[in-house]
């Protein structure tokens, strides 16, 4: 059902507060200290680490997203995450992973493609 002129939204509207047609609003919001990062980076990398032998990676890069995955999770699920050095081991892992995904588009190896490119999504999603 869509309505004329209202609003529409497409996709996960996760973590937002929405009021529509109200005069006086009052929202609240409590968010954890972490957002459930580790809960989401675990489930991420997890991904990652159960595709590398569909990925096709050659050794040294399939080395490197592993050693960077697993450090991750170590980070990820810590007292006190580091959300920098997160950032830059998914960063990395992204940087071998994005020109797989991006064969997706000109059809070339279209499984491998579309394996990384789900990986990627749900890294960037999982990303603090």
């Amino acid at each position: 059902m869509t309505s004329a002129g209202g609003p529409q939204f497409h996709g996960p509207i996760h973590g937002s507060q929405i009021a529509i047609g109200n005069h006086d609003v009052s929202q609240t919001q409590y968010v954890t200290a972490d957002g459930g990062l580790g809960d989401r980076l675990t489930t991420a990398v997890n991904s990652v680490l159960e595709a590398l032998e569909n990925l096709r990676l050659g050794a040294e890069e399939e080395a490197a997203v592993r050693q960077d995955a697993e450090a991750a999770l170590e980070e990820a699920t810590g007292s006190a995450p580091d959300v920098g050095r997160l950032r830059r081991l998914l960063g990395r892992i992204q940087g071998v992973l994005a020109p797989i995904a991006a064969g997706a588009a000109t059809g070339a190896a279209s499984g491998t493609a579309e394996l990384a490119h789900t990986v990627l999504a749900d890294l960037q999603r999982a990303l603090p």
